[in-house]
């Protein structure tokens, strides 16, 4: 039981174990954490409010024979809330459980034999930390520019659509032309010019502000 040091609070997991068994290891951990609190709970009724979250510094889960614990993800994902920031996670299975330990959030797993030792990360689950990015912003402020945009805010800003016409555009087309094919050829222009507008008027709204 490498790892449990005195003043540790220890969970146990176990299921369809002999109590003489379960007596006896509670007696030996005692010694070793002394003013710690040793704690047993099956696995067949532990939840996720058993425990109060964070509160054990140790979980030994199917530490006894028969070793009959399915360890699932809803399992670990309930040991890892009730370990304390670096505890430690110590179990026992011939099932290869590293890549679920993993997956559930827990470190620096290893395996020796059918021991499996694991940690959880040293700050808590769900906890925020603040990104120090100096002056620069932290994100780009994309609505409030589109809409600056669209109630004329920073005018020097925004694209005037009659530099998007030519001389050919405000002509007139006469009937002979839109016969001979052209109408097509100036929807097309109209919708390209507009497209291109609209391309501008987003790639200025993304600017960081």
């Amino acid at each position: 039981m490498n790892g449990i040091k005195e003043g540790d609070n220890i969970l146990i997991i176990w299921k369809n174990n002999d109590q003489n068994d379960l007596s006896a290891i509670v007696n030996e951990l005692k010694k070793l954490s002394k003013k710690g609190q040793i704690v047993l709970e099956n696995a067949d009724m532990i939840s996720d409010s058993s425990r109060q979250h964070s509160s054990f510094d140790v979980v030994m889960s199917n530490w006894l024979a028969p070793y009959g614990i399915n360890h699932t993800d809803n399992l670990l994902a309930i040991i890892i809330k009730l370990l304390k920031p670096s505890g430690k996670l110590l179990l026992k299975t011939e099932i290869d459980l590293i890549s679920a330990l993993k997956l559930n959030g827990f470190i620096n797993v290893c395996r020796d034999d059918n021991i499996f030792t694991a940690e959880k990360p040293k700050f808590e689950v769900g906890s925020k930390a603040t990104l120090k990015l100096g002056n620069k912003p932290a994100v780009w402020k994309i609505d409030d520019t589109v809409e600056a945009q669209w109630n004329g805010v920073n005018d020097d800003e925004v694209i005037d659509d009659s530099l998007l016409l030519d001389e050919d555009d405000l002509k007139k087309p006469d009937q002979q032309s839109l016969r001979g094919g052209l109408l097509p050829v100036l929807l097309f222009k109209s919708i390209s010019k507009t497209f291109i507008f609209m391309l501008k008027v987003w790639q200025t709204s993304l600017r960081p502000t």
